[in-house]
């Protein structure tokens, strides 16, 4: 079995063996993310002041497809995250969609540019149009899972804001969300910050410009 250690020490492990090292926050982390919420939260706040995306698409002047617009009890995508997204399906029409399903744009107006975040996660996440007039949403859906499915580093497992507690919480959410050996072998993933929140609800509109992702447990 390969627990989140042994994967990281594979390509990073030099004298020692990586729990040895503890690192400072990594600087691509959301300055106002904290692991924890609730009481355990207040001994570890940081600023929360972050830029405004003034040079980037303002989300509260736009509209999204009916297919990403929020909806908790009801979802318009049925979607885990933790899968490709060949396996979504979209409730109104009651089966995968087809090529021509995703084509239409996430938004209107057309923007070429979204940024997410999600509050258990440490990283912001980039759509882009990848040149073309708009985001699609086959592009939307496929860019979200790639981001989400990157391996962690071992900056973003063994570092001086998460505590043991918080490392045994996401090597549990890690070995839960794994099938095979091929899976685990591929280590902690960012998917795995989510621990266990990771079906798709939608987006609704966010601070500064930004879209929040929303999920939900099983």
């Amino acid at each position: 079995m390969h627990t989140p250690s042994s994967t990281l020490s594979r390509s990073t492990a030099t004298s020692g063996s990586p729990h040895e090292v503890y690192y400072e926050r990594p600087g691509q982390w959301r300055r106002d993310f904290k692991f924890k919420s609730g009481f355990a939260s207040i001994f570890r706040t940081i600023s929360n002041n972050t830029r405004t995306l003034s040079e980037f698409t303002d989300s509260s002047k736009l509209n999204l497809h009916p297919c990403l617009r929020y909806d908790r009890s009801n979802p318009p995508t049925i979607y885990d995250l933790r899968r490709n997204p060949l396996t979504l399906v979209f409730r109104e029409l009651d089966r995968p969609p087809l090529a021509n399903d995703m084509i239409p744009s996430a938004t209107l107006p057309h923007t070429q540019y979204m940024r997410l975040y999600h509050p258990r996660l440490p990283w912001y996440i980039n759509i882009t149009a990848n040149g073309g007039p708009y985001i699609s949403l086959a592009q939307f859906f496929q860019q979200l899972f790639t981001a989400l499915d990157k391996q962690i580093s071992k900056h973003d497992f063994y570092n001086h804001d998460l505590d043991d507690e918080d490392r045994e919480i996401l090597t549990r959410t890690y070995l839960e969300r794994c099938r095979d050996d091929a899976e685990r072998m591929q280590g902690v993933k960012h998917i795995d910050f989510l621990r266990g929140k990771i079906q798709f609800e939608g987006l609704t509109r966010g601070k500064n410009g930004m879209w929040r992702l929303k999920t939900g447990r099983d």
